[in-house]
């Protein structure tokens, strides 16, 4: 394959340096776009004639030179019938930039019959604002872009106040490029938006992470010595008087104690009043007649005496007796039990 490119383009160049007859013949070169970008195809077409009919079979030598004058593609061609022709080649991803040149030269039987050229800008490749962070984690990073308009100066910003960068003053490079050094202007953890700007509004953004800076918890350490006592604080206000609650169920009845010692025997009460007397006791049974002595022996008749003093009252008999001896008994019976009654009455009413 290389040595047939080489081979083409030395015929090319032999077509092209061919010595010029008179000419008898006209050649047309064009390109399909007046622009392209890096990495395009270019298509070149023209039409070749001869006494102003179409030349068919007719060579076509095409070279293609860059800005710097550099050969940068050469092709040779075959016209049709109807005096027409054509190639093709791709421009690389790095082609210079600017003003192109394509050189047409057509040759019949050796002979050069007709020559042109035409010219096609080549631009370089529209690229996407993009901002790189490294890194992309910690406290400060490196800012590097790219796809930016050469000549602006960038606006750098951290969510939506502008960051202090290094350099200064952060301008694009001719190849759309910059780069800048800042430092986080919170260094609470979390993830934060870096966005960067140039003139002409073009904006990249990247996200940048803020570590967490605070360590584990570590062991817990023996405990310290007990300090000295604080000196007692004042006395705070009295505090207002709550409300009142409301008022607990009752209680269950408690057990009853037990039976507590007997008191001391209180002093004896004043003696009462006499009470009225007890009514009269029923009277006793009468006792049993005595038998009846022995009838003494009649005595001799004595003489008449003289009429004597009345005699003395007779003996009560001996059943009367008893029975008043009785009387007296009940009547003082009676009298204990009343002095008894009144007495209980006295000690009730002082206790």
């Amino acid at each position: 394959m290389a040595l047939c490119t080489a081979l083409i383009m030395a015929l090319a160049m032999v077509l092209c340096m061919a010595p010029a007859f008179a000419a008898t013949g006209t050649l047309t070169v064009t390109t399909d776009q007046a622009s392209y970008v890096q990495g395009s195809l270019v298509t070149i077409s023209g039409t070749v004639t001869q006494s102003g009919a179409p030349a068919a079979g007719v060579f076509v030598s095409t070279l293609v030179t860059d800005s710097s004058s550099s050969l940068q593609y050469s092709g040779i061609a075959t016209t049709t019938s109807s005096g027409t022709y054509s190639t093709q080649f791709k421009l690389s991803a790095s082609a210079l930039t600017g003003m192109w040149t394509v050189t047409a030269t057509a040759s019949s039987s050796g002979t050069q019959i007709a020559t042109n050229t035409a010219t096609f800008t080549v631009t370089a490749t529209p690229v996407t604002p993009t901002i790189t962070l490294a890194p992309s984690t910690g406290l400060a990073t490196e800012i590097t872009g790219v796809g930016f308009t050469a000549g602006d100066t960038m606006t750098i910003t951290w969510g939506s106040t502008t960051m202090n960068t290094i350099p200064a003053t952060v301008t694009v490079q001719p190849t759309g490029t910059f780069a800048a050094d800042v430092v986080a202007l919170n260094f609470t953890a979390g993830s934060y938006t870096i966005t960067a700007t140039d003139l002409h509004s073009n904006t990249a953004h990247a996200t940048f992470t803020v570590p967490n800076l605070t360590g584990p918890a570590g062991a817990t350490g023996p405990a310290g010595p007990t300090g000295a006592t604080g000196a007692t604080g004042a006395t705070g206000a009295t505090g207002a008087t709550g409300p009142a609650g409301a008022t607990g169920a009752t209680g269950a009845t408690g057990a009853t104690g037990p039976a507590g010692s007997p008191g001391a025997t209180g002093a004896t009460g004043a003696t009462g009043s006499t009470g009225p007397a007890g009514a009269q006791g029923a009277t006793g049974a009468t006792g049993a007649t005595g038998p009846t002595g022995a009838t003494g022996a009649t005595g001799p008749a004595g003489a008449t005496g003289a009429t004597g003093p009345a005699g003395a009252a007779g003996v009560v008999p001996s059943a009367w007796l008893a029975a008043i001896l009785v009387a007296v008994v009940l009547a003082l019976i009676a009298a204990i039990a009343a002095i008894y009654a009144v007495t209980a009455i006295r000690r009730k009413i002082a206790s």
